[in-house]
């Protein structure tokens, strides 16, 4: 009888196999520029991508920060997988181009609306994107965009027109996401409020739920009042403290 005691007692104390663990996936890479359409920003004067990612990599070196110009569609393929092979899944996506509410030139290819532009993004998992985008922030574009990445948290773009001394905002939200690995809301909020004072610059800043099912009535109050406050480009600061003119 001891003996079958014992037996039973040290059954009990036997603890089943945990199933193996799973394998952790890599920590994302922090930030990847996406220039669309390069040859045509080159040729409006508006090809900032390169040399702002290349700022990002001097202030941050122990941050990983990748860059990519896009000309074709079939290009554009071979470049993100390149970068997903390297880098793997990025935290956030900077994306410069020409774009309406409808839509982003992606490539030389033409305008794709927001939920082409999202599928190619998709792999990268970004949980924030920050567009420097005409009328990138409208609610059916964010909405679109939204849809097909799952793991995408906030989008950073604006409801109107967006003209380069407007887009400090975007910088600066980009470098405090990249120092703190968070955007503080009341930062965020003074500094769009900001722009918006000093240049005329509209960016929305768009949660996930802020576009779900039952907020389409926001959205489109958010867009009437864009295009209510919008008064184009603006520079208070050259108004108060004009520049002389050269032999002036």
């Amino acid at each position: 009888m001891p003996s079958r005691r014992k037996s039973a007692q040290m059954s009990r104390r036997i603890k089943p196999r945990r199933s193996a663990a799973r394998p952790r996936r890599p920590a994302r890479a922090h930030l990847l520029v996406i220039e669309c359409d390069s040859r045509q920003l080159a040729a409006d004067r508006l090809k900032f991508g390169r040399p702002f990612a290349e700022f990002l990599k001097t202030l941050f070196p122990d941050k990983i920060i990748a860059f990519v110009q896009t000309s074709s569609e079939p290009e554009l393929a071979r470049d993100l997988a390149m970068v997903f092979e390297e880098h793997g899944r990025f935290r956030s996506i900077l994306v410069l181009g020409h774009s309406n509410e409808s839509g982003l030139v992606l490539t030389a290819d033409g305008l794709r609306n927001w939920g082409v532009v999202g599928n190619w993004l998709r792999q990268l998992e970004p949980e924030f994107c920050f567009l420097a985008a005409c009328r990138a922030g409208r609610s059916a574009a964010v909405r679109e965009l939204f849809a097909p990445i799952s793991k995408l948290r906030q989008i950073f773009a604006s409801p109107a027109a967006v003209y380069p001394h407007q887009l400090s905002p975007l910088a600066v939200l980009v470098c405090i996401l990249l120092k703190d690995s968070r955007i503080d809301e009341d930062t965020s909020t003074a500094l769009r409020f900001a722009n918006y004072v000093l240049t005329g610059g509209q960016l929305y800043r768009w949660k996930r739920r802020e576009s779900g099912p039952g907020e389409e009535i926001t959205g489109t109050l958010l867009d009437f009042a864009a295009d209510l406050l919008d008064r184009g480009p603006t520079n208070l600061l050259n108004q108060i403290f004009p520049r002389t003119r050269p032999g002036a």
